[in-house]
Order: C-alpha cells, then sequence, then structure tokens
C-alpha cells in the first residue's frame, strides 16, 4: 500500500514539474513577445500576450495559439483604440533562421470608445477660419451622435447632427458628408461646413497606417463605441523586424571568443 502510495506521490510530483516547466517556457515567450509590441504597434497602457501551446511545440517554433492584446493604445494616425485584440494560429517559427515560416490565420479586432474619439478632435482642432467646433460626440447603438456649433451673423449657433459611418475599404472607415445630417440651425448646414469634420474622422478610422495589410470585413456602431473586425496578414512586416528583435548569436560568439 506504501508503495503505490509513493508511486502515486511520484507521478504526481512529475505532472506538476512538467506542467510547471511549460508555464515557465510559454512565459518565457510572451514576455519575448510583450516586449517588442511597444515598437512594432505603438505604445500602450498595458500590453499582454498569451502562448497556449504544449511547451515541446513552443520550444520547436510552433505555437498552436498566440494572442495578442492591448489597452488604450496609440496606432500610428489613428485614433487611440481602447482594446486591441489580435490571434494568431497555428504560427511556425524557424528557430535557426529566425523567421517566420506560416501563419494558418491571423485575426485583428479593435474598439474605439467616445473618449478616444473625442480626445483625437480635441488633439486636432480646425483651424481658426473653420466655422464648426465640435463640443462632443456620442456614440449610440444606431449610429453617431455630435454637438456642435456652427459660427454664422455673428453667432455661434448649436446643432446637433447624426452620422452614418460606412466600410469604404478593407482599411478604411469613411465618414462622407453625405451620411452626416443635422438639426437646429435656422437654415441648411452646407456640405462645405462639415467637410473638415468628415476628412478628421475619417483620417482617424484609416488603418492603412499599421505596419502589416489588414482586410477589415465589419463593423458595428454600438453603445459608446466602435468595434472594427477583420484579419490580417503579419508575416512579411515580421519577418522584416525580428532581426533587430533577435540577439545574434554568431555575434555574441565571436565576440565571446
Amino acid at each position: 500500500m506504501k508503495l503505490k502510495l509513493g508511486f502515486v506521490l511520484i507521478t504526481v510530483c512529475i505532472a506538476i514539474g512538467l506542467v510547471s516547466c511549460g508555464r515557465t517556457i510559454n512565459r518565457s515567450a510572451e514576455r519575448k513577445i510583450r516586449d517588442v509590441l511597444p515598437e512594432y504597434l505603438g505604445p500602450a497602457k498595458v500590453w499582454n500576450a498569451h502562448v497556449d501551446s504544449p511547451a515541446n511545440r513552443t520550444l520547436s517554433g510552433k505555437l498552436r495559439h498566440l494572442t495578442i492584446d492591448g489597452e488604450q493604445v496609440n496606432l500610428q494616425g489613428i485614433i487611440r483604440c481602447a482594446q486591441l485584440h489580435i490571434d494568431m494560429d497555428e504560427v511556425e517559427f524557424d528557430t535557426n533562421e529566425k523567421r517566420l515560416k506560416s501563419v494558418k490565420k491571423t485575426l485583428f479586432s479593435a474598439t474605439i470608445d467616445e473618449t478616444g474619439i473625442n480626445r483625437y478632435l480635441k488633439d486636432n482642432p480646425p483651424t481658426e477660419d473653420e466655422p464648426v467646433r465640435i463640443k462632443y460626440i456620442e456614440l449610440r447603438s444606431n449610429g453617431m451622435y455630435i454637438e456642435a456649433t456652427r459660427w454664422m451673423l455673428g453667432k455661434a449657433w448649436p446643432y446637433t447632427m447624426t452620422v452614418q459611418p460606412v466600410l469604404s475599404s478593407k482599411t478604411h472607415l469613411d465618414f462622407s458628408p453625405e451620411r452626416m445630417t443635422a438639426v437646429g440651425l435656422p437654415v441648411p448646414l452646407p456640405r462645405s461646413a462639415l467637410v473638415w469634420l468628415a476628412r478628421r474622422l475619417s483620417q482617424g478610422f484609416d488603418f492603412s497606417t499599421l505596419p502589416f495589410p489588414l482586410r477589415l470585413s465589419s463593423f458595428k456602431v454600438q453603445q459608446g463605441k466602435i468595434v472594427l473586425i477583420g484579419e490580417a496578414d503579419v508575416m512579411e512586416s515580421l519577418n522584416s523586424r525580428i532581426g533587430k528583435w533577435l540577439p545574434d548569436n554568431n555575434r555574441s560568439s565571436s565576440e565571446t571568443e
């Protein structure tokens, strides 16, 4: 009986050791990935990476599943993302050549909230001669709601406006003046008065500035946020940068000699 109990305890200890070892290997990989994300995508309040793969596969450069999550991410030229989520399936890395060999699929989603949009417009104000001033933008389930003023006849006239964005390309959400409706003004608002706002919002939702090709497939305007979903092709952009991120083993060994 004691022998059986001892065998069970030894087996459990070995299993715990293997699990602990596997977690250590994956945590090390996650840390290395997380460290390069600010340079690759942009600074963020928080970057997280999670590797879901057996340790032996991770050591051989094969990750079953890799998840990257960012909070308050400052992507280049784009409105700050409240949340950025990237899912990569079946990632294979050549540990000798230090290059990605394949990625089965990469899913991408970005969430932009009201705070990010209003901060973006505040940081990128109109010129002094622009008659339209935006007070606040609210995101509702049926679209974008805007409170603004229009300088006219020596007075700032308040009005409200609704906007229905459209996915105009695989990388771009468009806010055309033709999809804006203004109410509350004594005279109709000319199209030219809306050009600045349409252009500024469209620039803030232009994902062509990302370091990898993106194919947006859909978006949803929800209460307080806009969620954009698509797929990405990260192979070329990552391979062009991996050399800078990984240590040069050949140089290190020659220096040691």
